[in-house]
């Protein structure tokens, strides 16, 4: 089965539909008429936005099988969806004319959503599979053309090989030995007669 590449959420038909249903429901539960029954706007409201964000959530996920996951359950909360818009006819909160056109947008959005999600399920198995192969590809080529640039065994330039030369230490000047320790408190020493030279 062949679909269009989808490079952004705004791109599966399924979440187009669903988003406009959302914005038809917000927009007609806003009025003061409806708006009084909280429980049931809130309900309805819900449900209507839980459509289109599980949507973006799946394709955020990135692998078929998590994303076909989350899009089964936007078709659940499309299905609750046109459960309320039901009951609202029967409340008189909408006329014929907008529930059959709400109720249209609801269908149609979830048989995109069964069709996406029977694609996702028959390419998830091998899917994944394949695109692992494909990076791992592309890094084989990546590496063999980065050592065909380069080529083994070239010597690292001067000042790259990473290695710390040792520090050759200078020698320490050393002082001149004494025979006697020098005091600078000592009186002058007289000289001893028996002791001049001959």
């Amino acid at each position: 089965m062949h679909m269009a590449p989808i490079e952004r959420i705004e791109d599966l038909i399924a979440w187009q539909l669903a988003r406009k249903l959302e914005r038809r429901v917000l927009a007609f539960t806003d009025k003061a008429s409806v708006r009084a029954d909280l429980d049931f706007c809130r309900q309805l409201r819900k449900s209507s936005s839980s459509a289109p964000s599980n949507m973006a959530e799946g394709f955020g996920r990135f692998w078929p099988l998590e994303f076909a996951y989350k899009m089964r359950i936007a078709i659940g909360e499309l299905e609750e969806t046109l459960q309320h818009l039901d009951e609202a006819l029967d409340k008189k909160y909408l006329t014929d004319e907008q529930h059959i056109e709400m109720s249209a947008l609801g269908d149609r959005a979830a048989r995109a959503a069964v069709k996406f999600v029977r694609y996702l399920e028959a390419a998830g198995p091998d899917w994944k599979k394949d695109y692992l192969a494909r990076r791992r590809e592309t890094y084989r080529r990546s590496r063999a053309a980065r050592l065909q640039e380069f080529g083994p065994g070239t010597a690292d330039p001067p000042g790259n090989s990473g290695t710390i030369e040792p520090r050759t230490q200078e020698p320490r000047p050393q002082e001149p030995r004494t025979s006697e320790p020098q005091n600078e408190n000592a009186e002058p020493r007289t000289p001893n007669p028996d002791e001049a030279p001959l």
